[in-house]
């Protein structure tokens, strides 16, 4: 019969940082990243002008600013995934709320028809 061995050193533990900290860190690794170079290069002040897009003043408070519709639909284009695909990667992935310019927090986008959705307004 083999014996169980502990080894104290192959021991995952999780650390819980503070929001403050974590955020720190992410935003770091995205600031290194490859992804971060392309946000870099792109003129947002011009796009969102010549868009004519503009914060909504009226209605519920869009989870996207305009920059950030701008931005999703290039995310959209550089990832090739589906609309469907878009949106879970959104919701788990850091590295896309920094390029978008969104913090879901604890939330969750669930309608995936937002990209869509977005993609129509700025067809327009």
């Amino acid at each position: 019969m083999d014996k169980i061995r502990r080894f104290d050193n192959f021991q995952h533990t999780l650390s819980f940082i503070t929001p403050s900290e974590g955020f720190e860190l992410f935003f770091n690794r995205f600031v290194e990243s490859d992804l971060c170079k392309i946000y870099s290069a792109i003129p947002w002040g011009k796009l969102v002008s010549d868009f004519g897009l503009k914060d909504a003043t009226k209605g519920p408070i869009c989870t996207f600013s305009p920059q950030g519709k701008i931005a999703l639909m290039i995310l959209k284009h550089y990832t090739v995934y589906p609309d469907k695909r878009m949106v879970e990667q959104l919701n788990g992935n850091i590295d896309y709320h920094f390029f978008c310019g969104i913090n879901l927090g604890c939330n969750r986008l669930t309608n995936y028809k937002i990209v869509s959705k977005i993609r129509c307004e700025l067809g327009k």
